[in-house]
């Protein structure tokens, strides 16, 4: 396996200078911010089981990039955010994706046709229902007794779940998100909360996909419109500014 590769730097002021349109500007305040981590599932990252292990054993190439990338940075650094949360007293969310039902009758028709054509052409499946070991977090990154955990069977936790009111009810407004993946789940749901008018913050280093590519456009677009793209070393510094403020 090789080692990480480096991502191209996405699009900022720094690196498009010439932008037609304002960068998304706004402040996040601790007392009203949470982390989201969204998917981190066994299917999705772990190299034994599931996606991860179907594109070892068929992908070799694409793999070469997304296991490293994945156990190398993205666990490793969500890790740290999760730590660097919970010691600052914050809310920690976590969305889960896949069927509610066991033969996935609950999924969209085009998810449901996804499954079938998979199944037909590898044995696997691309998405797995609830309480199979493959839908289940994985275990590094486990919620803890008392953290909100929302199951979805859509892209988004903003479109089916009651996330949206959840949120508020916390006294929430400002979301730090990692996870995966990012040019799927991560982007959807970031533009969904962006849309309610929720301060989004990306980290970019803790989130992941399949393609370095597909990574950076989603975080260029994401970067450009409606969200900011932090690393993870920036979001510990505003947390660690932010409580010696308080």
């Amino acid at each position: 396996m090789e080692t990480v590769t480096k991502h191209q730097p996405i699009d900022s002021p720094t690196t498009l200078a010439d932008w037609i349109f304002p960068w998304p500007a706004f402040d996040m305040v601790l007392v009203r911010s949470a982390l989201m981590v969204i998917d981190y599932q066994n299917y999705s990252v772990n190299p034994a089981c599931g996606l991860t292990r179907l594109m070892l054993e068929r992908h070799p190439d694409m793999a070469q990039y997304h296991v490293p990338w994945i156990t190398e940075v993205a666990l490793p650094n969500t890790r740290r955010l999760l730590d660097a949360f919970r010691s600052a007293g914050r809310e920690v969310i976590y969305t889960r994706n896949g069927g509610l039902l066991p033969d996935g009758r609950d999924l969209v028709a085009r998810r449901r046709r996804r499954d079938i054509d998979s199944l037909r052409a590898s044995g696997s499946l691309t998405l797995w229902p609830q309480g199979t070991f493959e839908h289940d977090f994985i275990a590094e990154l486990a919620p803890r007794p008392g953290e909100l955990v929302i199951d979805k069977n859509w892209s988004s936790p903003f479109n089916g779940t009651g996330i949206d009111q959840l949120i508020r009810n916390l006294g929430i407004d400002c979301l730090f998100m990692a996870g995966m993946a990012t040019d799927m789940c991560i982007e959807t749901t970031a533009r969904d909360a962006s849309d309610r008018g929720y301060h989004v913050v990306v980290v970019e280093d803790a989130t992941a996909t399949f393609v370095a590519e597909h990574n950076r456009a989603a975080l260029s677009g994401l970067a450009r419109v409606c969200t900011q793209v932090w690393t993870t070393d920036q979001t510990l510094h505003f947390l660690d500014s932010a409580r010696g403020s308080l």
